[in-house]
């Protein structure tokens, strides 16, 4: 009987000590941190990025010319190096004409002001290291026979590497527009050499 006594009043004991709950103790000061860890290993290598554009394009200016008799003008750049030569060969050309203070892309329309208007096309080659730009006049709004003297401000040629052209960088949007033509190769006017009149034309094949 003292036994089964003992047994109840130790049961009695633990179920109230469970039953009450203190207060919680006030949370200790955190610890000092740990030493920093080693540097994981470097990662790999990423691949290459593309070369800029600007370090193949090259603009061309003449600077303010008149056509000639036939209407037209010549241009271009003689003395080609071994270089130069395989890289206008190979390269696409692009021409804005200069009039009104607007560079106008060819082939198209160019308008002069005073209702003047005249349309151009272009032909260009490498030939015994000189390439030439040879500007044709298809229309213009006097009522002659022949091609009127026109006077550009200004012609620009954009000779642009055909990989940059086929890559997509330049859309048909992009290329109505001089200024956004360059802006997208990385050129500037600053980097605009010199071409000269030509005296000779295209040999037609």
């Amino acid at each position: 009987m003292f036994k089964k006594l003992l047994l109840f009043a130790s049961v009695v004991l633990m179920i109230a000590m469970v039953s009450c709950k203190g207060d919680d103790g006030a949370v200790g000061p955190a610890g000092a941190a740990g030493a920093q860890g080693p540097a994981g290993a470097a990662g790999p290598k990423g691949d290459k990025g593309e070369d800029g554009a600007s370090s193949s394009a090259i603009i061309l200016s003449t600077g303010a010319v008149d056509t000639d008799s036939t209407g037209g003008f010549i241009t271009g750049r003689e003395n080609l190096t071994p270089a130069e030569d395989s890289a206008f060969s190979s390269s696409v050309v692009l021409v804005y004409l200069k009039a009104s203070n607007v560079y106008w892309p060819m082939p198209g329309v160019i308008s002069f002001g005073g209702g003047k208007v005249s349309s151009f096309t272009f032909v260009h080659a490498v030939q015994d290291k000189t390439f030439f730009v040879e500007l044709l006049p298809t229309d213009w709004s006097e009522n002659q026979t022949t091609a009127p003297k026109r006077t550009f401000q200004d012609i620009r040629i954009i000779i642009v590497p055909g990989e940059i052209v086929s890559g997509g960088r330049l859309s048909a949007e992009i290329l109505k527009d001089y200024n956004k033509t360059i802006a997208a190769l990385g050129l500037t006017d600053t980097q605009v050499k010199t071409a000269g009149k030509l005296k000779l034309s295209l040999k037609r094949k």
